[in-house]
């Protein structure tokens, strides 16, 4: 009985251990995502579906809040360019990374800080950079709650994701 009881416990640990995501997993899996779905400017209808499993509630409000803002504009004034038209939001450089490698994570307090090296190869030679995303937890599920530019060029992104979403968001159209 003993024998059978260990056996059963070692199958539920090892279920559980399967189906346990990392943080790292959770960034891999939305970048591949970001880059499948060609996401430039604020995420469309779709697209934010497709990368809401992997956000904070927090920035995936205020990502559908930059989407709706770039409609507004759009058919405010159909012959200028609206907020959030284009350009990577997710990473330092504008055209977005089309290679990524989650190089490690630690604890910072409450969240984890993963590193993310990413590339973009439509240069020659190709622009590489190191970007952090901050992963809180939510029903004991890592989601993706900011990105923190690292971009060491003149015209990259500067600060983190929340922080412009937030800043444009409050200019006025």
């Amino acid at each position: 009985m003993r024998v059978l009881s260990s056996l059963s416990l070692l199958a539920i640990v090892a279920c559980t251990s399967s189906s346990t995501e990392t943080a790292l997993s959770v960034v891999r899996r939305f970048y591949a995502t970001t880059i499948a779905q060609k996401v430039t400017g604020a995420p469309t209808s779709a697209q934010l579906a497709a990368l809401s499993p992997y956000l904070s509630d927090t920035l995936r409000v205020l990502l559908d809040a930059a989407r709706r803002r770039n409609e507004r504009d759009a058919s405010r004034a159909p012959d200028e360019k609206p907020a959030f038209a284009d350009g990577d939001l997710f990473s330092s450089l504008f055209e977005g990374p089309n290679a990524v490698d989650v190089v490690g994570d630690s604890a910072r307090g409450d969240v984890r800080v993963a590193t993310v090296r990413m590339t973009y190869n439509g240069a020659n030679p190709p622009v590489t950079w190191t970007d952090h995303v901050i992963l809180t937890t939510r029903d004991r599920r890592f989601r993706i709650d900011d990105v923190e530019y690292g971009g060491q060029w003149d015209f990259s992104n500067k600060g983190s994701l929340r922080a412009s979403l937030v800043a444009a968001l409050a200019s006025p159209p």
